[in-house]
């Protein structure tokens, strides 16, 4: 009985340290090595794992486990009749991340949202990035039909 109490005891302690050593420690293991860290030009699933579905958000995402559409960074959303215009109302109150060289001044408002597909399909933008990767491609945006 003393030797079941001794390794639960142990057992707890270790459990509550490593959530102390993890608390400023990000450590992520994967099948394979990412191809990049931008989900938009890329449809692998090693890279969606190690980006698109753990840094950024999605106007809408899929219900866990299936196909179901679920609000994500849209509260609610229409479709226009003719299924070419498509009105989402964003969550009010969301923050970008604060790093050592992004200090953002305010929510995300449409304005993100309008840039985040311009550039994936203006080549003029600065963001886009084809002029100076020529092999870069927007797999995701263009595997989506969103040039149509």
């Amino acid at each position: 009985m003393k030797k079941k109490l001794t390794f639960a005891a142990a057992l707890l302690a270790a459990s509550v340290l490593g959530g102390v050593a993890n608390a400023k420690t990000l450590v992520y293991c994967s099948e394979a090595s990412p191809a990049n860290f931008d989900p938009g030009t890329t449809t692998g699933g090693n890279d969606f794992d190690a980006s698109s579905r753990t840094v950024y958000s999605r106007l809408v995402e899929f219900k866990h486990g299936g196909t179901e559409i679920e609000p994500g960074l849209a509260d609610k959303w229409e479709i226009s009749d003719d299924g070419l215009v498509y009105t989402f109302h964003l969550h009010p109150g969301v923050k970008f991340q604060t790093t050592d060289y992004f200090k953002p001044t305010r929510d995300l408002n449409a304005d993100d949202v309008v840039f985040s597909f311009d550039r994936q399909f203006n080549k003029e933008n600065p963001w886009n990035g084809e002029k100076y990767l020529p092999n870069l491609t927007w797999d995701y945006y263009t595997g989506m039909d969103m040039p149509k």
